[in-house]
């Protein structure tokens, strides 16, 4: 009789554990830059001081996609908002390249964190953050003709929100959610409304942690040829439309 070695569904054995051993020495020096006495201006000011590699890998790889799109129509959203910062960090990029075109971010998210989802790893309620903070956030910062967050519920409210607003389109799509239900719902809908050579980028495609993620996009998109960021553990993938 053979030995059954399949894993629980819960237990994490693979994309997770590549840099495991990286994270107790980064949160250690977390703490200890934390008593260092650096005040918030020092934070803000001097950010690659105190972020690690793997952070600022993250936002190369959105800065990489904004790059190849520049010149192509269409506005930049991000399904999947958390804190906000892909969101503004792509508002910049804006700000900066494009100071001059009609180029908008808009975020979409329903602010409640992660539901109740069999496919899920993370815990109910994982991933929220409060929506008036970030409107605040935006506020704070003269952005709010720049980037618009939208509450909603992507799995049952987006088609009505592009009944409203028909004329939408994209050239960078980010779905920084892996969720099945709202990658199934949603990928077809923004999908549509992605410009030719426009980017569609995926947070979490082929990683343990949001499977339902993978499933989507390979049920949508079965013949895009998906590519990879060989310099950021996330996001994992993109398609070029």
């Amino acid at each position: 009789m053979t030995k059954n070695n399949s894993q629980k569904p819960n237990e994490l054995e693979f994309e997770t554990t590549k840099f495991g051993y990286r994270r107790e020495p980064y949160y250690k020096g977390l703490e200890e830059i934390s008593k260092l006495g650096y005040t918030t201006e020092d934070y803000i000011h001097h950010f690659p001081c105190f972020t690690g590699h793997m952070n600022l890998s993250r936002f190369m790889a959105l800065y990489e996609c904004y790059q190849n799109t520049l010149g192509i129509a269409g506005h930049i959203a991000e399904i999947g908002v958390y804190k906000g910062a892909s969101l503004l960090f792509l508002t910049k990029l804006a700000q900066i390249y494009e100071s001059e075109s009609l180029t908008q971010v808009h975020g979409f998210d329903w602010f409640q964190g992660t539901p109740v989802d069999p496919e899920s790893r993370e815990p109910e309620g994982t991933y929220k953050e409060s929506y008036e903070r970030l409107i605040q956030l935006i506020k704070a910062q003269s952005l709010e003709n720049a980037v618009f967050v939208h509450k909603l519920d992507v799995t049952t409210e987006l088609p009505k929100f592009f009944e409203k607003h028909p004329h939408m389109q994209f050239k960078i799509v980010f779905f920084d959610i892996g969720l099945y239900s709202v990658v199934n719902t949603a990928l077809p809908i923004f999908w549509e409304r992605l410009s030719k050579g426009g980017y569609l980028i995926l947070d979490q495609f082929n990683h343990e942690m949001a499977p339902g993620e993978t499933k989507a996009v390979k049920e949508f998109l079965k013949d895009k040829e998906i590519r990879t960021f060989p310099h950021t553990f996330m996001p994992t993938a993109y398609i070029v439309k």
